[in-house]
């Protein structure tokens, strides 16, 4: 065959096998079609609850459990049996482009791979027979691969709350009920970052306003609780300060940062910026100021 002709094969062989993505990949080294793995984190711990020992494997009335999470609840003798096991505690990952839900094991373990980015946890029990806990929310961010732990408890939710309303307007009225028998704030701080703020979460058994903020207390059993990003902090009673975005927790504090490491400390005062609890020695201005 004529030189010219064999060159004119040559370029035909190779422009078929350029045109399939297979042979492109052991031509050239890497397939163009191939899409890089979107990268992720790791997220794990365990979550208590009074129902998932306390009522573990117990058989009770269908009509006793209100649960409206994805878990599907396994009836005890048949489909239309009126009896069910309480179910275990539902861990929902919640971001901008992911929602995941995981149910906790015997233990109340828990874990998931997501991929990176903004999320609200939130760990929620079942109500049963007209008592509800409080469930466990967190607000964070992840920007690169990590294996991160993050646990918590759920608490039983006040029954009830008596108290004589001096305010006027429904939107006081709900903050009156707030400051006597507890609740949630959250509240959005700066980030000087990337401009997206970060929120600060806490969750009392009561609340007094001041000056500079607020003044959260709970007890051993009902403890003050606060969440910053990775960090988490619970205490008898919790000073905020609004202005340096700064919290002063005194009795019982436990402090956690999403690595495992739980430290236990008589009082503590820790800064927030930027997604880092920074702790500090400087005392805080006093609630009356």
């Amino acid at each position: 065959m004529h030189p010219r002709h064999l060159r004119v094969v040559f370029l035909a062989v190779l422009f078929v096998l350029a045109s399939r993505p297979e042979q492109r990949s052991g031509l050239f080294g890497q397939s163009v079609s191939r899409q890089k793995a979107e990268p992720t984190f790791h997220i794990q711990g365990t979550i208590e609850s009074p129902w998932d020992s306390l009522l573990k494997g117990l058989v009770v009335a269908r009509s006793d459990i209100t649960f409206h999470g994805e878990q599907a609840i396994q009836t005890v003798g048949g489909e239309n049996s009126p009896y069910i096991a309480v179910p275990r505690t539902e861990v929902g990952f919640h971001g901008d482009h992911v929602d995941k839900t995981v149910v906790v094991d015997e233990k109340g373990f828990y874990q998931a791979d997501l991929p990176i980015g903004a999320y609200k946890m939130a760990a929620e029990g079942p109500k049963f027979g007209g008592q509800a806990l409080t469930p466990y929310v967190r607000f964070f961010r992840v920007d690169s691969p990590a294996n991160i732990v993050v646990s918590g408890k759920l608490y039983l939710a006040p029954t009830n709350c008596d108290i004589a309303l001096q305010t006027d307007t429904p939107e006081e009225q709900r903050e009156e009920m707030k400051d006597a028998c507890g609740g949630t704030d959250s509240f959005l701080l700066p980030s000087q970052k990337d401009g997206t703020p970060f929120e600060v979460f806490f969750r009392y058994p009561r609340r007094d306003l001041t000056r500079v903020g607020f003044v959260y207390t709970g007890s051993e059993k009902a403890p003050v609780f606060v969440a910053y990003n990775l960090f988490s902090l619970q205490a008898t009673e919790v000073r905020y300060n609004a202005k340096h975005h700064a919290i002063g927790a005194l009795g019982n504090v436990v402090v956690e940062d999403g690595s495992g490491a739980t430290r236990h400390l008589a009082s503590a005062r820790f800064t927030f910026q930027d997604g880092v609890a920074a702790e500090f020695r400087e005392q805080l201005p006093r609630p009356s100021e």
